[in-house]
C-alpha cells in the first residue's frame, strides 16, 4: 500500500532517470532542491495574501519605532507593546496556513529523495549489523544468492529471524534499501514501507537494519563529515539559497 506521501515518488523517479545521463547525483539533488524551492515558494506566493502582510509588516515597524522612540515610563509602554504584538501576531496568522501548505512539494521530495538517495543495498560479501525488538530474538543477513558472473543474482539478500531454540520464526526478502521493518504503524499511511509490515500478531516488533550510507560527496571525504556527505546537506543547501534568492528577487514578505 502506498502512503499519500509516496504518491509522486514514481513520477519523479522517472524524471530523475534521465537526469542521471547528464549530472552527477550531487548536482541532480541541486536540481532538486532548486525545483522544490521554486514549487514552494510559488504555491506560498499564490496562496498568501501579499499586500495584507505588506500593510502588516508596515504597521509591525511603525509599532517598533513607536516603542524607541517612547522616553516615559513602562505603563505609558504598555499601549506601544500591545500594539507591536498585535501586530507580530497578525503577520503570523496571514502566513501560516500558507506556509504549512507551501511546504507539501518539499515534503513529498523529502520522502522520495530519503528512499532514493538515502541507503544501498550491499554486495553478496558485506555482513550487515542487524537489531531485533524483543531482546530475546536474535536475526542474521543471508546474502544475494545465484547468478553468475557478469549476471544479476537470482534472489535478494534476506533476514532471517531466529528464537532462543534456533528455530525460524520469520524470513524476509530484503528488496529495497530501507533500514527498519515493523508493524504497520498509523503513519505508515504517509509514508509506507517499501518492504511491507511485519505480522500484527507475531511475536517480532522491529528489526533494524544498518545499511550503509549512500556519499554523494566525495570531495573532501577525509574531513568532511558523514552526515554532510549524504544527500540532505546538498538538498537542503539548494533549497535554502534558492528559497531566500526567490523571495528577495519577488520581494514576497
Amino acid at each position: 500500500m502506498t502512503g499519500l506521501l509516496d504518491l509522486t515518488s514514481p513520477f519523479l523517479s522517472t524524471l530523475d532517470q534521465p537526469l542521471a545521463a547528464l549530472l552527477p547525483a550531487a548536482g541532480r539533488l541541486a536540481v532538486w532542491g532548486l525545483v522544490a524551492a521554486s514549487l514552494s515558494m510559488a504555491l506560498y506566493a499564490l496562496l498568501s495574501p501579499q499586500r495584507r502582510l505588506r500593510g502588516v509588516k508596515a504597521a509591525a515597524a511603525e509599532a517598533r519605532q513607536a516603542l524607541d522612540d517612547h522616553e516615559g515610563g513602562v505603563a505609558e509602554a504598555m499601549p506601544l507593546i500591545g500594539r507591536m504584538f498585535r501586530s507580530a501576531l497578525a503577520q503570523l496568522g496571514l502566513v501560516l496556513g500558507p506556509a504549512v501548505l507551501a511546504s507539501l512539494p518539499v515534503l513529498f521530495m523529502i520522502v522520495w529523495l530519503s528512499g532514493t538517495y538515502g541507503h544501498f543495498l550491499p554486495d553478496s560479501i558485506t555482513a550487515v549489523d542487524l537489531r531485533v525488538e524483543p531482546s530475546g530474538l536474535a536475526a542474521r543477513w543471508l546474502p544475494e544468492e545465484g547468478g553468475e558472473v557478469g549476471n544479476p543474482p537470482s534472489t535478494a539478500p534476506r533476514i532471517q529471524v531466529i528464537d532462543a531454540a534456533d528455530q525460524v520464526i520469520e524470513t524476509v526478502e530484503i528488496d529495497a534499501a530501507v533500514t527498519s521493518l515493523h508493524k504497520r504503524q498509523w503513519w505508515n499511511s504517509l509514508i509506507a514501507n517499501p518492504l511491507g509490515y511485519l505480522p500484527a500478531e507475531g511475536v517480532l516488533e522491529r528489526i533494524d537494519i544498518d545499511l550503509p550510507r549512500q556519499e554523494v560527496l566525495s570531495l573532501g571525504s577525509d574531513w568532511l563529515p558523514g552526515w554532510m556527505r549524504g544527500w540532505e546537506a546538498v538538498f537542503f543547501a539548494a533549497l535554502l539559497a534558492a528559497s531566500l534568492a526567490i523571495k528577495f528577487i519577488f520581494r514576497l514578505v
